[in-house]
C-alpha cells in the first residue's frame, strides 16, 4: 500500500492503475468469497433477464473495484488527477444541508473531487465500518483532507453523534451514509428490514434510515460511477415521504441494471426464493459539469 502511494505521488493515479494490474493476477485467487458473491449476484441477474457471470467478467469486476480506491484515494487526498463528472437527476444536494444514502454501485468516494470543477464545496461527514480493510484505511486516514471529508465509525454511533450530525447539517454539511449494507453483528441482532430486490427478499440497515429520519433534512440517494478511464457521472434522487426505503431501493434496481459490472458488493448479498419481478425508472434529465 505504501508502494502504490508513492507511485501515485510521483506519476498520479493513472500510472498507479496500470502498474497495480500485474499484482492483481496475484491477489484475485485469494478472493473466493468475492468471487462466490459475484456469481450468486448474476444468478439473480440472470433470473431478471440479465447474462450470468464469467469468470473474466469477475475478474475485471473486481479489479475495477481495486482500481477505484485508487479513485478514492485521490479524490480524498492530493486530487493530483481529479476526474471529469457528469451529473443527473436532482442536484439540490450540492448546496449542502442534506443527508445522502450511497450504494455501492460505483464509487461515492470520488465525490470530494467535485471542488476542482466547482470551487468551494459543503463538508462530508461519511460513516463506514473502519474496522473493515485496516491496511487501506490507515493509510487512507493518515493523508485524508480534513477540510474536505471526515470520516466516522459506524461501531460508534450513538445520540451523540445524531446531535452532531445535526449541527453539522445546520452549518449546510452533507452527511452521507450507505444505505444497501448492514453490519453483520447488527443483522444477527433482527436490526434490519425486509424488502424485496431484483426480486429476491433482501435485508436492509434499519438504523441509517432511523437515522436519516431524524436529521429532519433533504434526503437523497445517490450513486458516483464511472463512465471512462477517468471520468463519474453522479445520479441523485430526493426521497420524498415516509417510505425512505422503498424509494431507495427502486433507485438501487434501477442503478444496478444501467450498470451492474460497478456492482462492488462482495458478500452474499441475496437470501430466500424469487418473489417478483420489478422495472427500473425512468431516467432522469443530465447536466454536465
Amino acid at each position: 500500500m505504501r508502494l502504490m502511494w508513492w507511485i501515485y505521488r510521483l506519476f498520479g493515479k493513472s500510472a498507479a492503475k496500470v502498474l497495480f494490474a500485474p499484482a492483481f493476477l496475484f491477489i484475485y485467487p485469494f478472493c473466493k468469497p468475492g468471487r462466490a458473491a459475484l456469481r450468486q449476484f448474476y444468478d439473480v441477474l440472470g433470473e431478471c433477464g440479465r447474462p450470468v457471470s464469467t469468470p473474466l467478467r469477475d475478474f475485471r469486476q473486481m479489479l475495477g473495484f481495486a482500481w477505484t480506491m485508487l479513485d478514492k484515494t485521490d479524490a480524498c487526498t492530493l486530487c493530483k488527477n481529479p476526474p471529469r463528472f457528469t451529473l443527473t437527476g436532482d442536484t439540490g444536494w450540492r448546496t449542502g444541508g442534506c443527508f445522502l444514502l450511497s450504494t455501492h454501485v460505483g464509487c461515492i468516494e470520488v465525490l470530494p473531487a467535485l471542488r476542482k470543477g466547482l470551487g468551494a464545496t459543503p463538508k462530508v461527514h461519511a460513516f463506514q465500518q473502519l474496522g473493515h480493510d485496516a491496511v487501506f484505511t490507515r493509510l487512507f486516514l493518515h493523508h485524508l483532507d480534513p477540510n474536505q471529508l471526515t470520516l466516522h465509525a459506524v461501531e460508534d454511533i450513538g445520540v451523540e453523534t445524531a446531535v452532531e450530525m445535526q449541527a453539522a447539517i445546520r452549518r449546510g454539511e452533507i452527511v452521507l451514509m450507505a444505505g444497501d449494507r448492514p453490519a453483520a453483528q447488527r443483522a444477527r441482532s433482527g436490526a434490519t428490514l425486509p424488502h424485496a430486490f431484483l426480486g429476491r427478499m433482501c435485508r436492509w440497515p434499519k438504523g441509517v434510515f432511523r437515522f436519516a429520519k431524524l436529521m429532519e433534512a433533504p434526503v437523497y440517494a445517490i450513486t458516483c460511477v464511472q463512465t471512462g478511464w477517468n471520468a463519474y457521472e453522479v445520479d441523485a434522487r430526493r426521497l420524498e415521504g415516509d417510505d425512505l426505503l422503498g424509494g431507495y431501493v427502486a433507485f438501487l434496481e434501477r442503478a444496478v441494471r444501467a450498470h451492474p459490472e460497478q456492482w462492488y458488493q462482495f458478500y452474499r448479498f441475496f437470501d430466500g426464493t424469487p418473489l417478483i419481478r420489478s422495472n427500473p425508472s425512468p431516467q432522469m434529465p443530465m447536466t454536465r459539469l
